[in-house]
């Protein structure tokens, strides 16, 4: 079986979300509460049903109030189901399908295909994680072939917890070297006590005497025991024979009339049976030929038309070879005329968007298209130099101003009060508040302050000079700069007079002249269409004239057919009307093939008929008779004498050999009474014999039991018989426990047929493969597993780290599962069950599971994001990017 898709419903924490499985191995991936663990009781639940509210915490009822279930998609021995299972009753409700034999099933059918597996078994054998693989220490043979009998027989688990309890009830009552035990201790006083009874029983030696002659009593009591039941027995038999005299007297004359008759011929059942057949089939194909007889078969009248149509087969046939490519034709007139429509539309398309008609544009030459590119670009440039020369010249008058500016404040400026003031006051600072270097200091930089107060104007008249000559520099460039801009506008007007003579000499004066460039483009593809078009024009009139020429021709039968219309409206009614008369024509032919084949059904039925008549003529005059009504009533008495023969052979079969023989001795029923009475004679004289000879027996056990009748002797007899009963009971529970025990096991062992050294042997290579050829060998105990290392070395499985113990369960759990694959092919869902293993050996563990695929599908659960590397990204699913009402897809 492989999982191919999951359609979650709702179910814990998902709700309408499908997941699409594509591989045999397939690793989901996620983080903690992404949802692995609930996946996994997902597809449990669905294929064993939901657990009860017993159990609610795994019932994963959905959260967000969505419908509890979903849907299973997978496929088992090469077809396809569909599963689903929603809430209800009985683990839920079950949908089941065969998608590939588009075939319903039902949840009996999902059992089936299962057994032996239910959810228990399933999660046992077919999952584990971290946890189960603790089972590896408590692990033994016994262990071992007890998982094997439970897949190999259906129930195996009742019958191997009743083993074990029968096993226990048995040593309970008897053990080969027990002491204790019942059975053991009886059996010891049994042979202690029997002892006792020999010794007490010898004392008595008359005792032995008499038991001989009790032994000869019960020897004759015998015999006469067997004359009585045979007398008796012969009375019974006298006794039913003088009942039923009369009967038996009948029978004898009955079979004696039944052997003078077995010279006639009778007819039996199967005889009156095929004659009837015979004598209706005559009949009935008497009256078919009548029928048919009476109905002959009417010829359908021919039409106008088609005698029209015949008459002109030839000329018809000419034509009607044409007519298909006329009708292709038609259909390419169609086509051109949509063309021709589109064109046009595109032709209007090209005006409307330049706003004027194209029609009367030509395209420029590749010269004409140089000069043109030559003169917008000098334009562009020149353009572009104007405006930059325009920037600078605005950019040299801008500072012509602020220098002009500067100059005239700088002229009207004399002592600044501002710096005298400051150099004052910081004289006067360093005077009066500060002492010593700092008073001198302060003082200095005072005078040097109210000093640049008084000698500024002397500075300020160096800088004017300065600004005067900036200012004659700057004027020389504004005059410069006008020249420039005024020799630059004469050159775009000359360029706007070549441009305007270009557009007046290539007539494109309507347009403007920054569009002449980019309307070559769409001008060129105008004139395309118009080409297109004018083609168009001429295979639309070709196709015109070839249908209305082909039409001219049908002229001739233009009344017949009642052409009129356009060209489309009569090749339909020309298609119509042959249509209508190769029907015609094919009718005609059908009612001449019936007509024939009816006379040869006549034909056919007339020598059946002549057939049919001898044959039965020839019945009647095997029996004697000349027609049916004689065969009919000679049957009825036959059919009488038989059932009087049928019931003698009855009264017959009550009649032994015995009996036969003795009323073969007696004529008369007053004989057969004399003889009965001689013999009750002689039961009656045995009876008093048989009572006689119990007196006497009784007499002498009484003296017998009166010689042992010691105290000591009748305690040890009633111990022995008690002890005999007791034993006699106790070994009867014992064997039936054993017996018991040894069916079961072989009944389930030929169940498992002989897998466990499969196992092992399977176990061994996986062991060895996860382990990097560290252990080669797997040996199982009574009381535990064993491994052997490839140094020779044997380790229990008590000695091993828990890695390499985990390791040795993952092997067994896998070869079980890869050996059981005959009996039960099923998905095996690992839950992070590697945590344990070091990095080396869960790559070689992860690359066992892939080696697995071509048995089991494997879905490999984890929250290790170190174990994506080991797998190929298309066997990945990332849990963590799952929404709702999202297909994941590999």
């Amino acid at each position: 079986m492989q999982i191919t898709k999951l359609n979650i419903y709702g179910f814990g924490k998902f709700h309408d979300t499908t997941i699409s499985i594509s591989n045999r191995f397939q690793l989901l991936y996620g983080e903690n509460e992404a949802g692995k663990s609930t996946l996994v009781a997902f597809i449990t639940s669905v294929l064993f049903g939901f657990e009860t509210g017993k159990h609610r915490y795994a019932m994963y009822l959905p959260k967000q109030g969505s419908t509890y279930g979903g849907e299973l998609f997978f496929t088992h021995h090469g077809e396809h189901y569909w599963l689903k299972r929603v809430s209800g009753t009985h683990g839920g409700e079950v949908t089941f399908r065969n998608l590939t034999l588009d075939q319903d099933l039902t949840k009996q059918d999902l059992n089936t295909m299962l057994r032996p597996l239910n959810k228990s078994l399933f999660q046992q054998i077919y999952c584990f994680d971290e946890r189960a693989l603790q089972a590896i220490f408590t692990l033994n043979r016994f262990d071992l072939t007890q998982r094997i009998q439970r897949i190999g027989a259906i129930g195996s688990d009742s019958w191997i917890g009743l083993t074990k309890q029968l096993t226990q009830d048995a040593q309970q009552l008897y053990k080969p070297r027990g002491r204790v035990q019942p059975l053991v201790t009886k059996l010891k006083q049994y042979d202690e006590l029997t002892q006792k009874l020999e010794s007490a029983k010898t004392q008595y030696s008359k005792y032995l005497t008499i038991e001989q002659t009790v032994q000869d009593t019960q020897r004759t009591q015998n015999g006469v025991t067997a004359q009585l039941k045979t007398r008796k027995a012969q009375v019974n038999q006298y006794q039913r024979l003088l009942s039923g005299f009369e009967d038996y007297q009948q029978v004898l004359a009955l079979e004696q009339h039944g052997a003078e008759s077995e010279s006639t011929q009778h007819i039996s059942t199967d005889d009156w049976q095929q004659v009837t057949q015979r004598y209706t089939k005559v009949v009935q194909l008497q009256q078919e030929l009548d029928e048919l007889s009476g109905h002959m078969t009417e010829n359908v009248a021919m039409t106008a038309s088609q005698r029209f149509y015949e008459s002109h087969q030839q000329q018809f046939d000419q034509l009607a070879n044409q007519l298909p490519e006329q009708l292709a034709n038609a259909h390419d007139l169609h086509s051109q005329e949509a063309q021709r429509t589109a064109f046009r539309r595109r032709l209007q398309g090209f005006e409307t968007q330049y706003g004027l008609s194209l029609a009367h544009l030509q395209l420029l030459s590749a010269e004409a298209v140089t000069a043109l590119t030559d003169l917008l670009q000098t334009k562009q440039r020149t353009s572009i130099e104007q405006e930059t020369t325009t920037k600078q010249w605005q950019k040299h008058q801008q500072d012509f101003n602020r220098l002009s500016d500067q100059s005239t404040t700088t002229a009207t400026s004399g002592v600044d009060f501002k710096w005298l003031g400051a150099g004052i006051v910081v004289v006067l600072i360093a005077l009066f508040a500060l002492s010593g270097l700092f008073r001198t200091l302060g003082g200095v930089a005072g005078l040097l302050i109210a000093g640049y107060g008084i000698f500024k104007p002397t500075l300020n008249g160096t800088q004017r000079s300065e600004a005067d000559s900036q200012l004659a520099l700057l004027s020389s460039q504004l005059d410069a700069d006008r020249r420039q801009l005024h020799a630059l506008d004469d050159q775009l007007i000359n360029l706007d007079a070549q441009l305007n003579q270009f557009g007046q000499l290539h007539q494109l004066t309507s347009v403007e002249p920054d569009q002449w460039l980019p309307i070559q483009t769409a001008l060129r593809e105008y004139q395309q269409v118009q080409m297109r078009l004018n083609e168009t024009q001429q295979q639309i009139d070709h196709l015109s004239r070839s249908s209305r020429a082909f039409l001219s021709q049908w002229q001739f039968a233009g009344e017949v057919i009642g052409l009129g219309g356009d060209v489309d409206h009569q090749l339909s009614q020309i298609n119509q009307f042959l249509s209508e008369r190769h029907d015609e024509s094919r009718r005609l032919q059908r009612d001449k093939q019936t007509e024939a084949a009816a006379k040869l059904h006549r034909q056919s039925i007339n020598q059946q008929l002549q057939h049919g008549r001898q044959s039965f003529a020839q019945a009647l005059s095997t029996f004697g008779v000349s027609d049916i009504e004689s065969f009919n009533q000679r049957y009825q008495a036959d059919r009488t004498l038989a059932e009087k023969t049928a019931r003698a052979q009855a009264l017959a079969k009550q009649l032994t050999e015995e009996d036969r023989q003795v009323l073969q001795r007696f004529s008369t029923q007053r004989d057969l009474n004399v003889a009965l009475q001689s013999i009750i004679k002689q039961q009656n004289s045995l009876e008093g014999q048989h009572e006689a000879n119990v007196q006497q027996l009784s007499e002498q056990r009484l003296a017998l039991t009166q010689l042992a009748n010691s105290h000591q002797y009748q305690d040890l007899l009633q111990k022995q018989a008690d002890l005999q009963s007791d034993i006699t009971q106790l070994t009867d529970q014992w064997l039936t426990k054993q017996l018991l025990i040894k069916w079961i096991d072989e009944t389930l062992l030929n169940a498992s047929k002989g897998r466990q050294p499969a196992i092992v042997t399977v176990a061994e290579s996986v062991f060895q493969s996860v382990t990097d050829g560290g252990y080669t060998q797997i040996v199982f105990t009574d009381q535990t597993v064993q491994v052997v290392a490839k140094s020779g070395v044997t380790y229990d499985v008590g000695e091993l780290s828990s890695g390499t113990a985990e390791q040795l369960y993952v092997a067994l759990r896998l070869a079980f599962t890869k050996v059981m694959a005959d009996t039960v092919d099923m998905p095996i869902i690992i839950d992070d069950a590697f945590v344990n293993f070091d990095r080396g050996r869960t790559q070689h563990a992860l690359s066992t599971l892939q080696d697995l695929t071509d048995s089991h599908q494997i879905l490999y659960f984890t929250a290790n994001q170190d174990n994506l590397q080991f797998v190929d990204d298309a066997q990945i699913l990332d849990l963590n990017q799952l929404t709702s009402n999202s297909v994941m897809q590999n």
